[in-house]
């Protein structure tokens, strides 16, 4: 009799690992030169931006393998558990001796056995495993923080030629600042010249106003007469010089 425990329920896989792993060759050959880690960017901006109705297809065939995983978890928890546990527990040991046999932070993949992942694990859920484990890895391994972009690395003769260019736009902006003061003062000048010939111009209106004489009208009765006394003066004076001219023209 066999000392193994009973096969394990296969778990069924998460929607987004359903979709990524039906777009990942698709997007691998649209992009030959990516790395996996710009592949796995592109499949996960895919996935956001999938319409609700495209998700539904996935999160539809996990909610139908998930009714049958609950259903046989739990003719699984019935039989055999304790076997399980057994198996289970050798293979964290196995997991934790290997791990001591390496050095501070290195990377442990511990390996699948086939043997024992014929009673424990079906086909599909040892693929599924293994797909995460190494989609998780790659992440960790070549994260930004452990691996540089080399797209974010600036070449020397780069930074010479911004720096030769921000010193050119330095001297350019210089000039463009005295400019500008040089116009602001021009500017000032002709608006306090501007101001000073207005307020002559009150000063010569207000004098003006407070100097204007004030006729009533005695005096303006006065004014006329003398003018008519004037005028009739100077009209004897007109008829008298014709005709002091018509004499002497008339004189032989």
């Amino acid at each position: 009799m066999s000392s193994r425990g009973p096969k394990v329920p296969e778990r069924p896989l998460q929607p987004y690992m359903r979709y990524s792993r039906k777009m990942w060759p698709k997007v691998r050959a649209e992009n030959p030169d990516a790395q996996l880690w710009d592949i796995g960017k592109i499949v996960g901006k895919m996935w956001l931006e999938t319409t609700d109705a495209e998700k539904s297809f996935f999160q539809h065939e996990y909610e139908m393998e998930k009714a049958d995983y609950d259903k046989q978890m739990k003719n699984f928890q019935g039989n055999g558990m304790s076997n399980y546990m057994m198996s289970k527990s050798r293979a964290k040991n196995n997991e934790k001796m290997s791990r001591s046999r390496m050095d501070p932070g290195g990377v442990v993949i511990q390996p699948v056995d086939e043997d024992d992942g014929g009673n424990e694990m079906s086909t599909r859920r040892l693929a599924g495993v293994r797909f995460e484990r190494n989609n998780r890895l790659i992440s960790d391994l070549f994260s930004p923080s452990i691996v540089t972009d080399t797209r974010n690395i600036v070449p020397h003769h780069r930074m010479e030629m911004l720096k030769r260019q921000a010193a050119s736009l330095g001297t350019h902006q210089s000039k463009l600042e005295e400019e500008l003061t040089k116009l602001e003062r021009a500017h000032d000048n002709r608006k306090r010249s501007i101001e000073k010939g207005s307020d002559d111009f009150q000063e010569q209106l207000k004098k003006v106003v407070s100097e204007k004489p004030v006729v009533d009208e005695e005096k303006f009765e006065q004014t006329v007469k003398e003018w008519e006394e004037k005028l009739a003066a100077a009209y004897e004076e007109y008829k008298k010089n014709k005709t002091d001219s018509a004499t002497h023209n008339g004189k032989p």
